[in-house]
């Protein structure tokens, strides 16, 4: 068993968002990933993605509207993407609470799989050609963390992931083609991969029973301090650390 707990405090807080969305959308431009190697993302698009509004709050109603080519969601609803021009080269990232997992359902969709378009969920996200968890971390194979639109049809119309983030890569080459994600989340009792999307709080991490790795991560500079950790067993009494700074 292990577990972890750790305090944050960081930033003031509109700068922090600033900077988290900047890392992340810097990342996409240069990065790559198994389907899209070149990004044609627009600075206008890019800085506009700034200011969009991130609702992070539950809504009464199914939530909807429109998927943009680089976009950010945290929040569950139905989102449409419809091109108006060819755009070869999009990714969606998904975001849920560090003790949630979210599912992404395909729905409405309207590509040309044989001319080349895709639709593609990750079970994880990508950034700067590395991916999240990583492949020691994560519990199933790398080619079974995606799940491309074109190859499973409507045998897996839905897709859930491991941990509180995912994300969809998309590439569409004719105007008006067009697809609707369906996102949900769901309580995850005990989460092991976590992606924080809150620059400061209190997090429990733990792995009861369970052989594997686990990870915390943090995408902008913070200060962690570690209240508390219990690793291991030694003759039915667990190992317990003391605060630690870092």
């Amino acid at each position: 068993m292990c577990a972890l707990q750790a305090e944050m405090r960081v930033m003031e807080r509109t700068f922090r968002e600033q900077l988290f969305f900047l890392v992340l959308c810097l990342s996409v431009l240069k990065g790559d990933s198994r389907y899209i190697e070149n990004n044609e993302i627009s600075k206008d698009e890019l800085f506009s993605f700034f200011n969009s509004e991130l609702k992070r709050e539950k809504p009464e109603e199914l939530y909807r509207r429109p998927l943009r080519c680089l976009d950010m969601v945290a929040v569950e609803g139905q989102f449409t993407f419809t091109a108006e021009h060819p755009q070869l080269s999009c990714a969606a990232f998904f975001m849920a609470e560090p003790n949630e997992v979210v599912t992404v359902d395909y729905d409405n969709v309207d590509i040309d799989c044989r001319g080349g378009d895709l639709i593609t969920v990750f079970d994880g996200w990508v950034m700067k050609g590395e991916k999240f968890p990583s492949s020691q971390d994560h519990p199933l194979p790398l080619y079974e963390r995606y799940v491309d639109y074109c190859d499973s049809g409507s045998v897996r119309r839905s897709v859930r992931s491991s941990q509180n983030v995912a994300m969809v890569f998309f590439r569409i080459h004719n105007a008006g083609s067009s697809f609707t994600l369906t996102v949900r989340k769901h309580i995850n009792p005990f989460p092991c991969n976590v992606i924080s999307q809150s620059p400061e709080g209190s997090y429990t991490m733990v792995n009861p029973q369970q052989h594997r790795n686990c990870s915390f991560s943090i995408i902008y500079p913070v200060e962690i301090t570690v209240s508390e950790f219990s690793l291991g067993h030694y003759n039915n009494f667990p190992k317990r650390g003391p605060c630690l700074p870092t």
